[in-house]
């Protein structure tokens, strides 16, 4: 009997799945909206529709599914709508205004250099938790870890009784040097459990045993913030799926790319997954075909996502922003801009601008009929002939060109003389200027030349518009994955166990190697229990180990991997010398300075336990006629000044490996729409991607 592995992202626009057969080679694509109310129904009805496609029930595909992974974007819908529960904070005495001073970042941090430079319109966001939600205790642990005055009992009572009155319903609990020492923290979270058995409790040395105690506690109050909500709706969907017949536990994405099993779930580490999942989709892919240096760019219906892989291995972030708090998560290292198929078009005095407010899953874009009226970047693309009115979801949604029209003379009355078409253009070619910006940000503004690499286009509007942004960015070749509308789901499909542990202990070079060692065993410990509730042994597992270093007296750090074996005086001696190479990789040779001394910051493992992967086989190159594949032709506005033009349609799912095409030309598949215009080739390959090259003119 064959088996299925599905693989679920929820995202602000659309719930994507992707569905793998053992026994079947084609994958099958599911794409339906979003409902931002209750995000499991759209779960549920992705998975009917993917039955539906199987010829099954869904209590049958659940039956015979032996791996499900989901990603959402729920966590971060919680903090940016501001609809958590009222957390209290628990601090030690003298450090409670910590957390509202924000390390005196607040205002700026997470904006660019240009959003910066107005200062005046730049302000800290509402805290998450303010006074009279936030109490002190009396406790003291140095830096060592030794306890210099004990938490009081009494003391602690009071701090929650008090916490009781101003109506906490989760609570955090943030102490300094804590996790040197967590023995004070461990207490008062026994005195909450006991006052509340219900509520949701987090504790900074359980969750992020390192340096900064702003980050720490910013990063304790969000995951009680957004934990309740997390939580329930794990629950229930666990519930739904196991009543429908799943019988494995599904696996939640984290931020650093890799799942967990929904009972182990830290909230706070589901911030992003889906883009997380993205890049991690794009190394498996770019390792299938041999790319080793590769963009990942992610448009959909809310945002623009770019992430690099360079030598076959992505980057971590130094620093998670997510609405201007500063967190302490293990991320991917994806940076974003609102602009995507919803994001709305606007007149600021005579300027065009794009984003970044979306309409989101509803009322959706003007041309969908739905109650939107705002012009937004789809309704431009089917103004111009982009899209097919008729055939977007595979024609499951009917687009409404009129709706579309309507909604772009909003901006074609004030600045194009009631040219809609006109305006539609503006506002095509403002979103792929802002495209091609943020590429160039995630390239050049750190040192790495766009033109090494290639760019991989995915998510369901951005193989409408990769051609544009990668030209402007100055790439010339480009990758669309054959399920570039759900890649972030196929992604999560391909995700393996993993669980990222760290811990600060501060050590300068050469130091103890003992001290090393013991750090190094704490952390792979703390990850193999982890791994072992989840009833993973630690013969299936491979450790990650790394470290973060620094010049002495820097403020940042850089993630360095740490080869295996006991950490003995030549190991230390190989990380320093492996932490310049990749210093001077990022800042240039001049910029090494060990003179200054070297220190380690933490250490951390990232444990992983590889999953059963879904076999995705390549398939033998035909012919490069693409006859079999012709949909007619339909007009295309490619230039505005030069009208429409009529332009020939393929349909990407009767596409072959070895099918060549050039521009100007439309490919239409289910999910999604490639426009290539003139000046590009394209062959699908041996995985149905489209690899698409500029020519030398």
């Amino acid at each position: 009997m064959t088996s299925f592995t599905i693989g679920v992202d929820v995202g602000g626009t659309f719930t994507d799945l992707a569905l793998l057969e053992s026994a079947h080679p084609d994958l099958r694509i599911v794409k339906t909206p979003t409902v931002p109310e209750d995000p499991r129904a759209g779960v549920l009805r992705a998975l009917e529709l993917a039955a539906d496609a199987a010829g099954l029930s869904v209590e049958e595909l659940l039956a015979r599914t032996t791996k499900l992974v989901h990603g959402t974007t729920l966590t971060t819908n919680v903090l940016f709508n501001r609809d958590g529960p009222r957390v209290g904070l628990i601090t030690t005495r003298g450090f409670g205004d910590q957390i509202l001073i924000m390390r005196a970042k607040g205002r700026v941090a997470g904006l660019s250099l240009a959003e910066r430079r107005h200062f005046r319109r730049t302000d800290k966001p509402l805290p998450l938790v303010e006074y009279p939600r936030i109490v002190e205790v009396a406790e003291r642990v140095d830096w060592k870890g030794q306890v210099l005055a004990p938490l009081a009992p009494d003391d602690a009572r009071r701090a929650i009784a008090e916490l009781r009155r101003h109506g906490a319903e989760a609570f955090a609990i943030c102490l300094l040097w804590s996790f040197k020492n967590p023995i004070h923290e461990q207490r008062l979270a026994e005195l909450v459990r006991a006052e509340f058995p219900e509520a949701f409790v987090s504790v900074s040395s359980e969750l992020s045993p390192v340096l900064g105690e702003y980050e720490r506690t910013m990063t304790t109050v969000v995951n009680s913030y957004v934990g309740p909500r997390i939580a329930a709706y794990l629950q229930a969907l666990r519930g739904d799926l196991t009543a429908r017949g799943l019988a494995v536990p599904p696996l939640i994405l984290q931020s650093h790319g890799g799942a967990t099993h929904a009972d182990e779930v830290v909230p706070v580490q589901t911030v992003e997954s889906g883009p997380a999942a993205g890049v991690l989709g794009a190394r498996h892919l770019a390792g299938l075909t041999g790319l080793r240096h590769v963009i990942a760019a992610d448009v959909g219906g809310t945002t623009f996502k770019v992430g690099l892989i360079r030598d076959g291995e992505w980057y971590y972030a130094n620093e998670t922003v997510i609405g201007q708090f500063e967190l302490q998560i293990p991320m991917v290292d994806v940076i974003s801009i609102g602009a995507g198929g919803g994001s709305v078009a606007w007149v600021d005095g005579d300027r065009l601008r794009v984003g970044p407010r979306s309409v989101g899953a509803r009322p959706g874009p003007a041309c969908y009929d739905q109650g939107g009226a705002e012009p937004t970047v789809t309704d431009a693309d089917l103004v111009l002939g982009c899209l097919n009115p008729a055939y977007f979801l595979g024609g499951r949604i009917a687009l409404h060109p009129a709706r579309a029209e309507a909604a772009i003379r909003r901006v074609a009355d004030r600045l194009f003389a009631g040219d809609v078409v006109a305006a539609a253009d503006g506002i095509r070619r403002v979103t792929e200027a802002q495209m091609a910006d943020l590429i160039r940000k995630a390239t050049i503004e750190r040192g790495h030349d766009p033109r090494d690499f290639v760019l991989m286009a995915y998510g369901g509007a951005g193989p409408v518009h990769c051609c544009a942004y990668a030209e402007e960015a100055g790439i010339d070749r480009i990758v669309v994955p054959y399920a570039a509308t759900v890649h972030s789901a196929l992604s999560a499909a391909v995700a393996d166990v993993r669980v990222s542990r760290r811990l600060s202990a501060p050590m300068i070079l050469p130091g103890d190697p003992a001290h090393a060692a013991r750090a190094f065993a704490r952390v792979e410990a703390d990850a193999l229990a982890t791994l072992g509730r989840q009833g993973i042994v630690p013969t299936q597992v491979v450790l990650e180990r790394w470290a973060e270093m620094r010049y002495r007296r820097q403020t940042h750090v850089v993630r360095v991997p740490v080869r295996a074996g006991e950490p003995g005086a030549e190991a230390v001696r190989r990380m320093a010398d492996d932490f310049e190479a990749r210093y001077a990789r990022l800042y240039g040779a001049s910029a090494n300075y060990r003179e200054a001394g070297i220190e380690i910051v933490t250490f951390g493992v990232d444990a992983v336990a590889k999953t059963a992967q879904p076999e995705i086989a390549p398939s033998a190159l035909e012919g490069p006629a693409t006859a079999h594949a012709t949909k007619g032709e339909r007009p295309v506005c490619w230039d505005a000044a030069r009208g429409p033009a009529p332009t020939p349609l393929l349909d990407g799912e009767r596409l072959r490996p070895g099918n060549r095409f050039a521009g100007p030309t439309v490919v239409e598949y289910v999910g999604t729409t490639l426009v290539v215009p003139a000046g590009w080739r394209g062959e699908i390959d041996a995985y149905r991607s489209a690899c698409l090259e500029r020519s030398a003119s």
